[in-house]
Formats: structure tokens, C-alpha cells, sequence
């Protein structure tokens, strides 16, 4: 159910207003009866004014709403319906909604459902479904689930299956699990998985692997695995690198373990990296750059320091250029800067044209900038080469301006080359014009000859 961070004023207004609702409603239908029991909890108003802090906070604010939907659900639905139709704000109505709709299942499923399919269609009405479906599972989960799979379908009916199984994880992982992974392929089988297997994975991580490798060979086997890779390492990943290192070398090992790292190196690189450790050596390198890719994102300058204490080899060829690649995307200029500072490496030459490629792609004209402010030599011709090229399958001519901006007479006549060829494919009178502007030498024409 989605959370919200409204004022508590609105909230307390919102109640009041409910509140005098049913005074109204009380006096004009009948003076001798008692208002239901969820009527008479609602908070005041003025309690609310009274202390505000003890419900400021959105966990607050989201415990009191779905405690009165609890209460609506369970005594008078048809009163709570009308007080969580009558909310203002979408989110706040939404999550009052699904409460009451899921409490309400709980004791009436078909009169809920009834009531959210009365909705008209959108976002609200998907959700309440949903609530509703979850509340049924609670005490009938077979039931709820045959109703999903002959009634809905698309995003609802993923939407419900998820919900039915989270209710029903609640008091058989297992059941659910294997439930979730009887659905056919498809959204609602993914959905509805991943809520029973966190179910299971919080309460018995080994259980649920082992159910999980125990399958037959297949699509459902390779979608449960990687659902439980998610799943476990969203929650605890050393825990779950432990049961992944085990499969590395299965089949299916190598899914999980990228599925792994890019979760644990998000929240801590250091610690996946040193996890690598643990792969068979043939897995290794790949899983470093994968760890550095993440990395790089985040904190390249912890990166950086990190991946030059790689001893030369095979690991440090893919390490850097991974990380220089990673780098570009947030800060080309500074990715760039790095990699020219490293010692000359066959790991730095194509972390350079990695990482300038990426530059070339997202800002050339700041790259341009970036290059005519340095002094000319190799470095900077390499930079222009490489650049060339990739700004001329979008930018043909800003692409053969930087190729002839090359001060290295072979560098720049392989470059202008590479770039008219490739400007022909989509403009052959420009580049001709344009190459009849240059004055290149015989060779370099030679070559461009049709």
C-alpha cells in the first residue's frame, strides 16, 4: 500500500469532517441508535491539536489511517467506503482504501470485491482489487487465487496474484511459493513469486533455496532462482552470497551472481568486492568490473583508489575500463583526466576510448571544448580519433571537423578516412563537398576513392 507524508492537519481535518458527518447522519436517521464502534474510535480533531507530535511523522499518520480502514472494514464497510471516497488527497484515499478493502475481504470477500469492481478504472480501482484479494487469501488463498486467474488480467491481475500471495505467505511460505510458481509464465507468476519468496526468504532462507534448487531444469527454475537471488539479497546479501557462490558454476549461477552484485555494490562495494573472492577464479574478473561498474557510478574517486592496487594482468584489463566507462556517464572530464594519469597500459588505451566514447555520445560539444584547451600531442590526437568517429554517426561534419583537427599526419589521415566512409552512408553529397574543402594529401584520397 503506498505511503504518504500529508500534514497531520489535513488528517485531523479530514476526520473532523467525518466525524460531524455522522453527528449529521446520526441525528437525521434515527436518535436511538448507538453509532457503530468504529465511529465512536475515530480520533478528534481536537485530541489531535492537543498533541500533534504523537502522530507527526508519516508512519504515524499511515498506522492511524489504516487502523480506522481496520475498524471500517470490520464493523461498517458501507460507512468506511463512503469516508475513504470522500478523501481528497489520491494517496492518502488509496491507502485508507485498500485497508478497508483488505479487512473487509477478510470477512466478506465477495461483497468487496463486488464493491472495487464498481470502481471505475485507474490506478484506485487496481489497487483496491488487489486489497481485496490479499484480504480473501488471508482465510481462502485457493480460492482467491482461482477467482484472479479466470477474472483479471494484465498489470491487475499481477497486481492481485502478488497480493495473494504476500497474505498467504503469512502463514505458509511454502504453499504460496510453490503456488506462485504453478502460475504460467508471465507478469503475474513474477509478481506473485517475489512476494512469497521474501515471505520465505525472511523466515527460512535455506528452506526456500533449497525448495528453489530443487526444481526441475527449466524456465520455472531459472526464474525461482533469480527471484530468490533478488530477493535474499535485497535483504541480507552476505547471507545470500554464501548460497550463490555455492551455484557459480551452475548453470544458472551466473544470473544470480550478477544479480547479486548489482544490488550489494550499490549499498557496499567494498564488501561485494571482497565477495569476488569467493568465485571460482574463472568467474572473477567479469564479476570485479561488475562490481566497479556499480561502483564507479556512485563513488569513482573510492573506485579509482581501489582498482589501482590491481596487480598487472587480466583483472586490471577489464577492472579499469570498466570503471572509466562507469565514470563517463556521470563525469566524462573527470573519468578522462583519471585515465590519463594511469601508467601506459593496454588497460588505459581502451579505457580511454571507452570512456571517451561515452563522452563523445552524451556532451561532444563540451568534449570539443575540453580538447582544445589541452596541448597538442598524442594524447590529445588519440582523444580526437577516437571521438570522431562516434560524434560522426550522429554529427557528420562536427565529426570530420575533429578528425582534421589531428596534428599526427597518419592518425588524422586513418581518421578523416573512417569518418567520410562512414558519412557517405547517410549524406554522400555533403562529404564530398566537404572533402573538397580539405587539403589532403594523395594517399588520403587514394583511399577514398569510390
Amino acid at each position: 500500500m503506498p505511503q504518504t507524508t500529508h500534514r497531520w492537519t489535513a488528517f485531523a481535518l479530514v476526520v473532523g469532517l467525518f466525524i460531524g458527518a455522522v453527528g449529521a447522519l446520526m441525528i437525521k436517521g434515527s436518535q436511538q441508535s448507538e453509532p457503530s464502534a468504529a465511529y465512536r474510535e475515530a480520533p478528534s480533531p481536537q485530541a489531535g491539536r492537543k498533541n500533534p507530535a504523537g502522530l507527526a511523522g508519516a508512519e504515524d499518520r499511515h498506522r492511524a489511517r489504516t487502523d480506522l480502514a481496520g475498524k471500517f472494514g470490520g464493523s461498517d464497510p458501507a460507512a468506511g467506503w463512503e469516508y475513504g471516497m470522500g478523501m481528497k488527497n489520491a494517496a492518502d484515499r488509496a491507502e485508507f482504501m485498500a485497508s478497508l478493502l483488505q479487512s473487509w475481504a477478510s470477512k466478506d470477500p465477495e461483497a468487496s470485491l463486488a464493491k472495487a469492481l464498481s470502481l471505475g478504472m485507474g490506478r484506485l480501482k487496481t489497487t483496491c482489487v488487489a486489497a481485496a484479494c490479499a484480504g480473501w487469501a488471508s482465510r481462502d488463498p485457493l480460492a482467491a487465487a482461482k477467482w484472479v486467474e479466470s477474472t483479471l488480467s494484465g498489470p491487475p491481475k499481477a497486481e492481485a496474484s502478488a497480493a495473494i500471495a504476500a497474505a498467504w505467505a503469512e502463514s505458509s511460505p511454502e504453499a504460496a511459493t510453490a503456488w506462485a510458481a504453478s502460475l504460467p509464465p508471465g507478469m503475474a507468476s513474477e509478481a506473485a513469486l517475489s512476494k512469497a519468496l521474501d515471505a520465505w526468504v525472511d523466515s527460512d532462507p535455506k528452506a526456500a533455496s533449497a525448495w528453489a534448487a530443487s526444481l526441475p531444469e527449466g524456465e520455472k527454475r531459472s526464474s525461482a532462482l533469480l527471484q530468490l537471488a533478488v530477493v535474499w539479497a535485497d535483504q541480507d546479501p552476505a547471507g545470500a552470497g554464501t548460497w550463490i557462490a555455492g551455484q557459480a558454476g551452475t548453470e544458472d549461477g551466473g544470473m544470480m551472481v550478477d544479480t547479486l552484485l548489482n544490488r550489494w555494490s550499490a549499498d557496499d562495494p567494498v564488501a561485494a568486492a571482497d565477495w569476488v573472492k569467493s568465485l571460482p577464479s574463472d568467474r572473477q574478473t567479469e564479476a570485479y568490473a561488475m562490481v566497479l561498474a556499480v561502483w564507479g557510478t556512485d563513488d569513482p574517486a573510492s573506485a579509482s583508489a581501489w582498482v589501482t592496487t590491481f596487480p598487472a594482468g587480466q583483472t586490471r584489463e577489464r577492472a579499469v575500463p570498466a570503471l572509466a566507462e562507469a565514470w563517463a556517464g556521470t563525469n566524462p572530464q573527470a573519468a578522462v583526466t583519471w585515465t590519463l594519469s594511469l601508467p601506459d597500459s593496454p588497460e588505459k588505451t581502451i579505457a580511454l576510448d571507452q570512456s571517451v566514447r561515452t563522452w563523445s555520445l552524451n556532451e561532444s560539444a563540451s568534449l570539443k571544448s575540453w580538447l582544445d584547451s589541452q596541448p597538442s600531442g598524442p594524447d590529445s590526437d588519440h582523444l580526437r580519433a577516437t571521438a570522431s568517429i562516434v560524434i560522426a554517426e550522429h554529427q557528420a561534419q562536427d565529426g570530420a571537423a575533429m578528425a582534421a583537427a589531428i596534428t599526427d599526419p597518419s592518425l588524422k589521415q586513418d581518421a578523416i578516412v573512417d569518418v567520410v566512409r562512414q558519412w557517405r552512408k547517410t549524406d554522400p553529397k555533403a562529404a564530398a563537398a566537404w572533402l573538397g574543402q580539405q587539403s589532403l594529401d594523395l594517399e588520403t584520397l587514394h583511399r577514398l576513392e569510390p
